[in-house]
């Protein structure tokens, strides 16, 4: 199975942390969107990661997996920009809308995939063995 489609089922499983979790925050607990947006992307990041490390790109030697994370939630921060620009722009589009909150997190989760692999796949989850030769 190609990396890329691997990568996307785990995201799939990200998205529904990120969804249900900020969903449950802005409608059980009344959170403001903004705080509800940042604690469902730090669940959602973590559940990627995982999923990640033990699926994704599970046949590369891995390093430490503080170290990796580190890298990982990096690497996720630099992509929630393209997130969190597009989910502002999209709450102002379709703040009257219903599901408007849910319909922007989508969008902004689009924007910022294509960096998301981009960095998990050169840099995250680079191949430690591979990373050893070029220095040999």
């Amino acid at each position: 199975m190609p990396t890329w489609i691997k990568f996307a089922i785990v995201g799939v499983s990200g998205f529904a942390v990120d969804i249900t979790l900020f969903t449950a925050l802005t409608a059980g607990l009344t959170l403001d969107y903004f705080v509800a947006r940042a604690l469902a992307f730090v669940a959602a990041a973590s559940t990627t990661w995982i999923g990640n490390r033990l699926f994704t790109f599970a046949e590369r030697q891995h390093g430490r997996a503080s170290n990796q994370w580190r890298k990982a939630l990096s690497a996720a921060l630099m992509s929630a920009l393209p997130n969190f620009a597009v989910f502002s722009l999209a709450m102002m589009w379709f703040e009257l809308v219903y599901l408007g909150p849910q319909l922007s997190l989508v969008l902004g989760i689009g924007a910022g995939t294509v960096s998301n692999f981009a960095l998990s796949h050169f840099w995250v989850f680079k191949d430690r063995a591979e990373e050893r030769a070029q220095w040999t």
